[in-house]
């Protein structure tokens, strides 16, 4: 019997999961195929816009600013070292920002349907990254034309990738939580990145920041991060990036920390949207 028992729960168990992960799917897609509904282009968008990025960020960086092609150690055009640190700030950015209101907006999934709730932050997180493989593989294309892909360095995105998931999904879950209580968390989280991106090196070399600014920059997660970035796409050789333990604690410490404030609150979000 207790045999028969666990057969059965580990069966139900199984079902449930599947269950999941056809819901997370189903939300993935309704999310990606939203931003394009309605549109002339719709899924091209998803090629046109980094296409579109790359040549603005040349046009200004390289012919109207003149920056030079060395200044962030890449050995290319100026804009293609601005691009690879912008690749995972908009992914943590969108993830971020989207996740914060993801139980707010889906206030009536959260009321009628019984499944974990966990779920809207995921499928947020998860659409953030696709848009974000599309663009890099645009940006692969882009770098491998001009003659500046550095293969080598690739794998360190097997790196890079699931410490931004984990680091984006725990602030997700913490701040989701927060704003069911604290409608105001949206509009401050605004604000608090647009510092946060001129405190990360993305339209600068992490070099060039003065030596006493340095530990400050270094103390910020996001900064790791875009180097990891930087060595897979333009430095073509495999190396430790610094921070990149801390970077690593940082987010296993945030995603605990969002999933079991999470938990604690999802109790009372029926009330409170």
């Amino acid at each position: 019997m207790p045999a028969d028992d666990t057969v059965e729960t580990a069966s139900e168990a199984l079902l449930k999961l599947k269950r999941h992960l056809f819901l997370l799917r189903e939300l993935v897609k309704r999310d990606f195929q939203g931003r394009y509904a309605g549109s002339l282009l719709g899924f091209a968008w998803s090629f046109v816009q980094p296409l579109w990025l790359l040549a603005l960020f040349t046009f200004v960086f390289s012919t109207v600013l003149k920056m030079r092609s060395d200044a962030g150690n890449s050995g290319g055009p100026f804009a293609v070292f601005l691009f690879s640190g912008l690749l995972p700030w908009i992914a943590v950015q969108e993830g971020v920002l989207r996740s914060s209101t993801a139980i707010t907006d889906n206030s009536m999934l959260v009321k009628k349907l019984r499944f974990p709730a966990e779920i809207l932050v995921v499928a947020v997180v998860l659409a953030a990254l696709l848009h974000e493989a599309i663009a890099a593989a645009v940006f692969l294309g882009v770098l491998a034309a001009l003659g500046h892909l550095a293969w080598r360095g690739l794998p360190m995105l097997l790196v890079a990738l699931p410490l931004q998931v984990l680091l984006t999904l725990g602030l997700g879950l913490l701040l989701s939580a927060v704003q069911v209580f604290f409608r105001d968390t949206a509009q401050l989280l605004g604000m608090l990145f647009a510092g946060w991106f001129y405190l990360t090196p993305i339209v600068y070399p992490l070099a060039s920041v003065p030596p006493r600014l340095r530990p400050w920059i270094e103390l910020n997660p996001l900064t790791p991060l875009v180097e990891l970035y930087r060595q897979a796409f333009l430095r073509g050789h495999l190396a430790v990036v610094p921070g990149t333990a801390g970077l690593a604690a940082i987010a296993a410490v945030l995603l605990c920390a969002g999933f079991l404030l999470f938990r604690r609150l999802k109790v009372a979000f029926v009330d409170e949207i």
